[in-house]
């Protein structure tokens, strides 16, 4: 059944299906509801989206001007409301609930935040059709990579040994943050 292997496991595939349908998977739900809210998984999709957007970034003909100065627009965005989030809420609870060897770790990625809004800055000034703009976001690119790996390597282990209700408790807080400077943009 759909190449998935022998027919045996067709009534697995018509069990789950039935599973889903009678609502037997209903106390599931809250769950991964849970999980999504929390802190490290609300940071980890930002991540994916600002490399979904930079790959994006890259790929787009010179031609487009307008459309590479939109979605760099975007990414800019995008980072600067990720940055404050983890540096008015995320970051000071780490160094909170953890002492001594991770306070350095806290302090690097203050500093990794406030060299990629530089940069962020800086190209926000250059013509998006322009070699410079090229060789910027490649160095954007390495930054932002660099923020992510250390991030999601040093500093989300770190965030592991809170408890999930403190893992969720903040990621409501970074969220409901997130959602408050999206409106105030807006306005």
């Amino acid at each position: 059944m759909f190449g998935r292997g022998s027919k045996s496991s067709g009534w697995k595939w018509g069990l789950i299906g039935t599973a889903i349908a009678s609502g037997a998977l209903i106390p599931v739900v809250p769950a991964l509801k849970k999980r999504a809210m929390r802190a490290t998984t609300i940071l980890k999709k930002d991540h994916r989206v600002l490399s979904g957007m930079m790959a994006t970034l890259e790929v787009t003909p010179r031609i487009n001007g307008m459309v590479r100065q939109r979605l760099f627009n975007q990414i800019r965005i995008s980072f600067m409301m990720h940055a404050q989030i983890e540096e008015e809420i995320f970051y000071p609870e780490i160094r909170n609930l953890m002492f001594g060897i991770e306070v350095p770790k806290v302090n690097e990625a203050y500093h990794h935040d406030q060299i990629v809004k530089d940069i962020l800055n800086q190209i926000a000034a250059i013509d998006p059709i322009s070699n410079e703009f090229d060789s910027r976001i490649a160095e954007l690119r390495q930054y932002i990579d660099h923020h992510v790996r250390a991030e999601e390597v040093e500093m989300f282990p770190i965030a592991s040994r809170i408890s999930a209700v403190q893992l969720e408790e903040i990621g409501r807080r970074m969220h409901d943050r997130k959602m408050n400077l999206k409106t105030q943009m807006a306005a």
